[in-house]
């Protein structure tokens, strides 16, 4: 019988313990605590690979996040048709206010291609809202 199979026999006993007995148990436990270091030693590379395999994760999505918009369809409309969506963008209840929160001037501040689209609208201007205190 091999001393591993003798051993797993008297795990769960109070059964005392011969000399070689000891010793082989001694020796398979340092044996398993070797083990044990080796798979920590394992998990810690393995999580300092993990810490660089996240980073190079955010950065792709960083990039992709940075690019995304430079395909949105917005980018290839003419401008004639962001100066009519511009122009039903105006309030209708009233004449446009001269307000950095409403259109035509809220829509200046987009980007620099909608500001030029609408400062070169002169639809957007022709009835504005002027309040004098």
């Amino acid at each position: 019988m091999s001393s591993r199979s003798s051993i797993h026999e008297i795990l769960h006993t109070n059964t005392g313990l011969t000399k070689e007995t000891e010793a082989e148990v001694r020796r398979a436990m340092g044996q398993t605590l070797k083990k044990i270091d080796a798979v920590g030693i394992e998990i810690a590379r393995l999580q300092d690979r993990l810490v660089l395999l996240c980073q190079k994760k955010r950065d792709t999505a960083k990039f992709i996040e940075a690019h995304e918009g430079l395909l949105s369809p917005i980018r290839r409309l003419i401008p004639e048709i962001l100066q009519e969506i511009f122009w039903l963008c105006l309030p209708v209840a009233h004449n446009s206010v001269l307000s950095a929160e409403e259109a035509p001037l809220l829509l200046g501040q987009v980007c620099h291609r909608w500001r030029q689209v609408a400062y070169s609208t002169p639809k957007l201007w022709c009835s504005l809202h002027i309040s004098v205190p």
